[in-house]
Parts: C-alpha cells; structure tokens; sequence
C-alpha cells in the first residue's frame, strides 16, 4: 500500500474511533440522566432518606439511623412507624421532622392506665423494642463499662452516689438483669393515677392525666361535629385555630368562631394519636396533642444503616 493510500486510510479509521466514542458517550450521557432524573422523580414524589435525630423511638431506632421512607403514603394503620412534622413550631422556625409510633387513628377512642395501652376498649400489646424506666439497686458495686455494654444500658445513669441507678429498658433487658447476681432489685418508674401533670395535653384541670396515666381521649376525624362547652374546648383549641385557621374567642361561658357563637365544630381534616418507643422519654401526642394528617410526611420502610 502506498504511503497516502496508508495514510487515508487511518484516518478513516480515527473518525471511525472517534465516532464510536462519541456514540458510547453520548449513550452513557443519556443513560446516566435517565438514571438522575429517575432518582430525583423518586425521591421527589415517592421515597426519601431520613436519619433519626431523637432518642423517641429508641430502643426500636437509634438516634443516628438511616431509614427510607415513603412519603405521602396511604391507608395508615395502628403500629406503623411515620415521619411527621412538628405540629406546633415556635414561630418564625423551620418544623423538626422526627419519627414515631401511629398508635391511635382517626375515630379512635384510646387511654394509657398504668402505662398499658387501650384503643377502643381493646388492650394493646407492648412493642418488643418498647422501653421504660426502670430504678436498678445492686447488691455490693457500682456497675463499670463492661457491664454497662453487656446489657446495652446506654439510657441512664446513676442517680445517687451508692449502688441506685435508673435505666430505659425493654422488657427483655429487665428479664435479663433479673438474673444476675449483682442485681438486688429492678422496680419500673410510676406516677400514680389522678396525679396531674400540667405538662401533658391538655394541660388543663379538667383532664387529670400524666404520662401513666393518661385519656380516655377521642381522635377527631374529618366531618366530625364535635360538641364544645368552656370545660373542653381545650382538647380542640389548636384544631380550630392553629390546624384550621379559624379565629377562637371564649368569653366566660361563651365560644365565638370566626365572630359566630358556636355549640360545636365541624372538623375539616383527619386527625391521629403517637406515642415514642422509648415510652417514658419521648415527647409524644400525650404533651402536644393531636397529630393532623397534613403533618404527617411519611412511613418508614426500612432501615438502611444502623448508628455506630
């Protein structure tokens, strides 16, 4: 061949190179923004990564955990764990977004006695990773690391200078500590029923409830009419003004909505109850109320990476 017979040649073959270079290019180019455009569709629209930032759900998820969730989801039931939304944010700041237990629905009628779950009459059994605190007294020493670890005691600590100690356990930790001969007693944390606590919603006198000993109390549901006096308008005050937008005035024995004189309350959205895993540590609907749908951002569906 001669010289610029050769040299046509592979020129042509270089376009030819260049040209399949281009084409695998511009295919890995289109396929890798169908696979963005693919993922920022999904995590738009449908699914959404969310790591834990409270000790609520402990010891079911660890502050730290990574968890998909998807968002807006449908038919919620009684156990799921949701993402949900502050419901009452100071104002002027951004709503804190953290996970917990769906516990009571729209309709439902729930109470805690003695800290034992009831929903509709029916007893509700505990969570196997659900945790409460527990006064620990040891027989002769103070309890070191090594033993701290062994049992995963991470939520407590001493609560005096001899051999007391108060640690959130599961019923599984308690049943395990029993055992061991350091161990002198294991008695759980209690408030006494009819002791108010002004903490806890309502916060008023007409509601003598704490954390234990808590409701009955009725999740309103959409199109509910719920029936209003002075004594418990407190239960449905952020309803009507802080979730529905209306104007609320009560004056001595009268409730005025939006300037109107009102007996009663047409609910406008569905409402829910949670409660944290981590029972006794948890701020929860038993301190801030009722949960209405339009806070409610997701449902977790699994855990993709544990804390370290």
């Amino acid at each position: 061949m001669e010289p610029s017979q050769e040299r046509k040649t592979h020129t042509k073959e270089n376009r030819l190179i260049q040209r399949l270079k281009q084409l695998l290019l511009n295919t890995w180019l289109r396929s890798a923004g169908i696979a963005l455009a693919l993922f920022i569709l999904l995590k738009v629209f449908f699914f959404d990564l969310f790591t834990v930032n409270s000790r609520d759900m402990e010891g079911s998820y660890l502050k730290g955990d990574v968890l998909l969730i998807k968002k807006n989801p449908s038919n919620l039931k009684r156990g799921q764990v949701i993402l949900l939304e502050y419901p009452l944010p100071d104002s002027g700041q951004t709503a804190p977004l953290f996970i917990q237990r769906l516990v009571g629905l729209a309709g439902d009628t729930l109470w805690l006695s003695d800290k034992t779950l009831f929903v509709n009459g029916e007893l509700q059994k505990s969570h196997d990773h659900q945790k409460h605190n527990y006064f620990i007294k040891t027989r002769t020493a103070q309890l070191d690391s090594a033993f701290l670890n062994h049992y995963g005691l991470n939520d407590g600590g001493p609560v005096s200078t001899g051999f007391d100690y108060s640690f959130a356990l599961t019923e599984n930790q308690k049943l395990e500590l029993e055992k061991d001969s350091l161990i002198l007693s294991i008695k759980i944390k209690s408030e006494n029923k009819n002791m108010f606590d002004a903490t806890c919603f309502p916060g008023s006198t007409h509601c003598n409830w704490n954390a234990d000993h808590y409701g009955k109390i009725y999740v309103p549901k959409k199109n509910d009419s719920l029936h209003l006096d002075t004594t418990i308008i407190s239960l449905y005050e952020d309803i009507i003004k802080r979730f529905e937008k209306n104007s609320l005035v009560i004056t001595q024995d009268s409730i005025f909505i939006n300037g109107q004189y009102s007996r009663s309350y047409v609910v406008k959205q569905d409402y829910y109850f949670t409660l944290g895993d981590n029972r006794d540590n948890a701020v929860d609907s038993r301190h801030w109320g009722f949960l209405p749908e339009s806070c409610i951002r997701g449902k977790v569906l699994y855990r993709l990476k544990r804390a370290k």
